[in-house]
């Protein structure tokens, strides 16, 4: 048992040492130059005990019916860390002691919710993933909107962790224990105490995952934070979201009813994001609302019947997590000033030639241009939903995509315009 315990939940315990050491470095004032090779390293590390250990088929329960390691929960958190050692490292200026200790508790509460077999330590791991979260929004801004951004984001978070705290309340009144899979069972059985519960954890997630029309605090509060910030929200806290609904999910049968809401969230999600976001000339508004649709997309892979949701799912978020970091961190570059007015990338790939084509390949993957990466993540989850009978629901969703191509190739095309150089001057004033 000691042995399982410090081998599979070793990318969490490494995680938890750089935490102690990046504290004890900032206390002795250190170089913080540091913290960026120190958090690439753990992170890097961290991936390569994750691939060994998909690659042996290493499973265990560390804790009965709370804590289990399985082929889920080590692909989630190699997409987790992936992408976050993919920021830390395209993220400019380097992350400072207290940036890379928040981010990396954020990180290590993803990992513990992908960790989960019980309600008790998913309850934990979404409040480490989500407190970190605000802090880092008001973190290094300096301004008065972030502050806002940051209480409209504890406000809402608040009331998803009850809505969490009384679906799990009432579950474990129907279930008398805190493990997923005897909560699964009673939905299964058909038990209205434990389909009530259920439909309280979905809200409490759907919230913090900014799913329509639970989406209200992810415009303000994207749009305070800098720019990296917003990239991380965007990406990996609303992926590890997905995912730990995903976590209950897997076990939990979905009858007509449920799945019928779901794919209705789904669709107005992915109509509403991409409308919302045609009228935005703030990027980092324009990127909440974008958001709200790629949510919808990973909220549609719930209605699939053929046994492909985890793929499907794992699939969509590591590309649209990875895509996300690169365009935020691509955008940073191009547009190094307080102002995310879109009107700045003008003509900027005749200064910015690499981040311009960073970015404007992040967009045409982001809109689902073949033969991106992004492409695929949709097509492989339309594909499920169509071979589950879903067929109406993934063609009006499909319509609903074309409708993201226009501002998304609007940003790409930007990059390379000449006749609005001097545009670029006014928006930055």
């Amino acid at each position: 048992m000691p042995a399982d315990f410090l081998y599979a939940l070793l990318p969490d315990h490494l995680l938890l040492a750089l935490l102690f050491v990046l504290m004890l470095l900032e206390m002795l004032r250190v170089d913080a130059r540091v913290a960026g090779p120190l958090v690439w390293l753990t992170l890097g590390v961290g991936c390569v005990v994750l691939l060994l250990q998909y690659r042996s088929g290493f499973a265990v329960d560390v804790t009965p019916n709370e804590i289990r390691i399985d082929s889920f929960s080590v692909l989630a958190k190699l997409v987790i860390l992936g992408c976050g050692l993919l920021s830390s490292v395209l993220v400019r200026p380097p992350p400072t002691f207290k940036s890379a200790f928040l981010s990396c508790a954020s990180l290590l509460g993803a990992c513990v919710v992908m960790d989960s077999a019980g309600f008790a330590s998913l309850f934990i791991g979404v409040e480490m993933l989500s407190l970190p979260a605000f802090a880092l929004i008001v973190h290094g801004a300096g301004r008065t909107a972030a502050s806002e951004g940051a209480f409209k984001y504890l406000l809402l978070s608040s009331v998803a962790t009850a809505l969490l705290l009384f679906g799990i309340a009432i579950a474990y009144g129907a279930t008398g224990s805190l493990a997923i899979e005897r909560f699964a069972a009673a939905v299964g059985a058909g038990s209205p105490y434990a389909t009530t519960a259920g439909m309280l954890i979905a809200s409490g997630f759907f919230l913090k995952a900014a799913v329509f029309p639970f989406h209200g605090w992810a415009p303000d509060a994207y749009a305070s934070a800098r720019v990296p910030v917003t990239g991380f929200l965007a990406s990996i806290v609303k992926g590890t979201v997905v995912l730990a609904l995903a976590r209950i999910l897997l076990a939990v049968p979905l009858d007509p009813v449920f799945a019928a809401v779901i794919g209705v969230l789904a669709v107005l999600s992915i109509y509403f994001g991409n409308i919302a976001a045609i009228r935005q000339r703030g990027f980092r508004r324009l990127l909440a609302y974008s958001s709200i649709a790629h949510a919808g997309y990973m909220l549609f892979a719930f209605v699939d019947t053929t046994g492909a949701r985890p793929e499907n799912l794992l699939w969509y978020v590591a590309i649209y997590a990875a895509t996300v970091v690169i365009a935020a961190a691509a955008f940073a570059i191009l547009c190094p000033g307080d102002s995310d007015d879109v009107r700045l990338l003008d003509g900027a790939f005749q200064s910015h030639p690499a981040a311009s084509l960073a970015f404007g390949l992040s967009m045409l993957s982001l809109a689902g241009i073949p033969p991106l990466p992004g492409f695929f993540a949709k097509l492989f989850i339309f594909n499920s939903v169509i071979a589950s009978g879903y067929l109406l629901a993934a063609v009006v969703a499909f319509v609903g995509s074309f409708i993201g191509v226009t501002y998304y190739l609007g940003l790409f095309f930007r990059l390379f315009t000449t006749e609005a150089l001097a545009d670029r001057a006014d928006a930055s004033r």
